[in-house]
């Protein structure tokens, strides 16, 4: 048997193994998420008021939260709600379901269960590869997807309605381990993307009546680090707060999401958890948010005994609660009776607890948890719909659309650059291609992490034998081991052979919620693999990088043996046939980085503990709105195999009115001048007057649109609306001012004059 029908049949194995072991063991072990019988069907419950739908919400709310005790309002504050027995039957609800990517299983906490008849989910490419398209189509048919298929996990009672997604928190250090789960760095970006992901997977209740599925924007507000994070404190300026850190959670509220969580970490001094300016006058007040708050898991814990915030046990329940946090994602309420305790000195009253139950409830509502069963929204949704062959279409389709070519330098051998691989000679016996690396077979490395369990994995070394079926391949090392070395075996393949095309990267043991990166170079033996296969290559070598955050490519940005490099990412269930499609040419390249590749040396000159965005006490800055260094490759960098050409309809400068309103039009025409078709991200900027000076970014991103499939010589007009809200800047204090004079516009390589009066 050779070695790839034993890497096909080992694979297969594990998750046939994966899929049996959690179905016995939630049959056996765990309660079910839902209850089989409707809550509203059951004879004591079915003829009370809250399950009355010609009522208004609240005074269905009020009714149940009125029938309930003591205890058992005490016991459904927490993720694993105890449900309730004495006047009404409220069975177990677990709030704690994640749909990152995907409805997603990764922890024996979550309410969501891979068995039948709901065993695999679709798995998408992790968040900040999907972020690199610049689609907001994309983004919203995903989580719709996503929700789409929630919705059938439910109906099959295999999870509940309310899942934890999305990460839309600021990915403003390589170092963070769970920046993989973002959009980037980028506000703007995050913003839009929330916004996508809110109404993707919540649905449309204005129009249906209920809430698909809800969504949970997290984690409020300055988090980005792992370790130390549930007693660090993040200290933000208001100025970055304003700009950077709060604007995505703004959009979310605008889009009307259900659900906020909060950070472990504190904000200037106060827990997250516990800070009742961000939590209530914020969110609620200023932002009008209409949902439930909940706690990270453990972050009530967090408050008392890591941020030592507050002195006693009950007081920490005060504390919370009055800060406006409804659910606690743990047990420190139940807990030898924290909460009872607080409640009988007095520090809880009986009120807090009512009003945050009806936070909760509302939602609950809001999803037709409590409707009866002939009127119980989506039940159109069932098994068959997950896993569905449109949506792994859909998961090829965003696989393709994340990858990005950072480079394809003409090689002087052929006259033309490495990819895509056009310019091997597919007739000739002679001909080689090698894929040495240890992600020359990688499969789960692709789910990055929070992933639910795919039907399947796409292989890179199967989905290149489709397009070169003669294909040698050596991993030569593992990802981060010194262990089975096969550096010469590797050496030699690569001497022997017409085209090499390198796999190396790192993993989600590397970077993830267990932990930051303390370097952002490559792993285990891997440097020393890359020499010793460039030094013998024939032809410049093709490189793809396996990677959720940023890893230092400098040596090899200008290395002429290296001829492209490819940023693959954590693309999902289909990313081992995304990346062979785009290396064949059977897909053009268009995605742009959504994070800046720095090098080694940024992390000398600032600590991932440092919040500051703008360059004080020595920093570069951070992202490409503040940093004054060179990146080895900016936001946006992103190539095509083809050529695409702007020109502004009209070189006449912009004059905005400050008391304009609505939409002034620029029009940039976008034409594609090489030979292939391909799909194009327009990436709109604007930079202020003294732009990079005195705590002012360097420049802003402000639109984005996505063009389809420009063919060759084709012109497409692209509108960019200018509007004044484009034109502010938040002043020290945090308030955003329309800043007046000379602004630049910035698209590819254009600029226009922009004057603010």
């Amino acid at each position: 048997m050779n070695r790839r029908k034993l890497v096909q049949l080992v694979l297969i194995a594990v998750l046939v193994v994966i899929a049996v072991v959690v179905t016995v063991v939630v049959v056996v072990v765990i309660p079910k998420s839902v209850e089989q019988k409707v809550i509203c069907e059951k004879p004591r419950n079915s003829e009370l008021p809250f399950c009355d739908s010609s009522l208004p919400i609240d005074s269905r709310v009020h009714d149940l939260i009125s029938r309930l005790t003591l205890q058992e309002k005490i016991g459904l504050l927490g993720h694993k709600s105890a449900g309730a027995s004495h006047n009404v039957e409220l069975g177990y609800y677990n709030w704690w379901n994640e749909a990152l990517h995907g409805v997603a299983w990764n922890y024996e906490y979550v309410g969501t269960y891979f068995r039948p008849p709901t065993e695999y989910s679709t798995v998408f490419p992790q968040i900040i590869s999907l972020a690199t398209s610049f689609d907001r189509e994309l983004f919203f048919l995903m989580a719709n997807a996503t929700g789409n298929e929630a919705r059938a996990f439910h109906n099959a009672g295999n999870a509940g309605l309310t899942f934890w997604s999305p990460n839309i928190n600021i990915f403003r250090d390589p170092r963070w381990g769970r920046g993989q789960e973002t959009p980037g760095e980028d506000p703007y970006l995050s913003a839009e993307y929330a916004r996508n992901f809110v109404d993707g997977l919540q649905g449309e209740e204005d129009k249906v009546g209920f809430v698909k599925a809800s969504a949970c924007c997290k984690h409020f507000a300055a988090h980005s680090i792992e370790e130390g994070r549930d007693s660090f404190d993040a200290i933000v300026t208001e100025q970055d707060m304003a700009d950077t850190y709060l604007p995505a959670f703004k959009a979310c509220v605008e889009n009307k999401v259900t659900s906020i969580m909060t950070a472990y970490s504190g904000i200037n001094g106060v827990p997250a958890t516990a800070n009742k300016y961000y939590v209530t006058d914020v969110i609620r007040q200023q932002w009008g948010f209409d949902g439930y708050i909940v706690s990270d898991c453990g972050a009530v814990d967090d408050v008392f005994y890591e941020h030592k915030y507050i002195k006693t046990e009950s007081e920490t329940c005060h504390a919370v609660l009055d800060a406006g946090m409804d659910i606690e994602c743990g047990s420190f309420f139940t807990r030898s009776g924290f909460l009872q305790a607080a409640v009988s000195d007095g520090n809880v009253t009986e009120a807090m607890l009512d009003t945050a139950l009806s936070r909760g409830f509302r939602v609950l509502m809001r999803l037709g948890y409590f409707e009866k069963d002939d009127k119980m929204p989506y039940k159109e949704f069932l098994p068959e719909d997950v896993d569905s062959e449109t949506h792994r279409q859909l998961a090829l389709d965003a696989a393709r659309r994340s990858i990005v070519l950072l480079k394809n330098d003409v090689t002087e051998s052929t006259g033309a650059p490495p990819l895509p691989l056009h310019h091997l000679d597919f007739t000739s016996n002679g001909a080689s291609v090698a894929l040495i690396g240890p992600h020359v077979n990688a499969s789960t490395v692709f789910l990055g992490n929070y992933h639910g369990i795919p039907s399947f994995i796409k292989l890179p070394l199967n989905e290149i034998q489709r397009y070169w079926s003669d294909v040698k391949w050596e991993a030569g090392c593992e990802v981060d081991s010194l262990e089975n070395n096969r550096l010469i075996e590797a050496e030699n393949l690569a001497r022997s052979s017409s085209q090499v095309i390198l796999f190396v990267g790192i993993n989600t043991e590397i970077e993830g919620e267990t932990g930051d990166r303390h370097n952002i170079t490559f792993t285990g033996l891997q440097t020393d693999l890359i020499r010793r296969v460039l030094a013998v290559a024939l032809q410049p070598v093709i490189m793809v990088v396996v990677s959720g955050g940023a890893i230092d490519l400098s040596a090899y940005k200008n290395d002429r043996r290296v001829g492209a490099i490819v940023w693959a990412g954590y693309i999902g269930q289909s990313g081992g046939e995304a990346i062979a499609d785009v290396l064949f040419g059977n897909y053009n390249p268009s995605g742009r980085l959504t994070q800046t590749f720095y090098d080694t040396n940024f992390l000398g000159q600032v600590t991932i503990q440092d919040m500051n965005m703008r360059p004080v006490n020595g920093s570069p800055g951070r992202t490409y709105r503040f940093f004054t260094g060179n990146p080895v490759y900016p936001f946006g960098h992103g190539l095509s195999y083809t050529s695409f050409q702007y020109t502004f309809a009209s070189e006449a400068d912009v004059q905005i009115p400050q008391s304009s309103s609505g939409c002034t039009y620029v029009v940039v025409r976008v034409q594609n001048i090489g030979s292939l078709p391909g799909d194009h991200s327009v990436l709109t900027f604007v930079a202020p007057p003294n732009a990079g000076l005195e705590g002012r970014p360097i420049k802003n991103l402000k639109d984005f649109q996505k063009l389809h499939n420009v063919v060759a010589s084709q012109i497409r007009d692209v509108q960019i609306c200018l509007n004044i809200d484009m034109f502010k800047l938040a002043n020290v204090d945090g308030v955003f001012e329309i800043v007046s004079g000379e602004w630049t516009l910035m698209v590819a390589d254009l600029t226009k004059r922009v004057v603010v009066y």
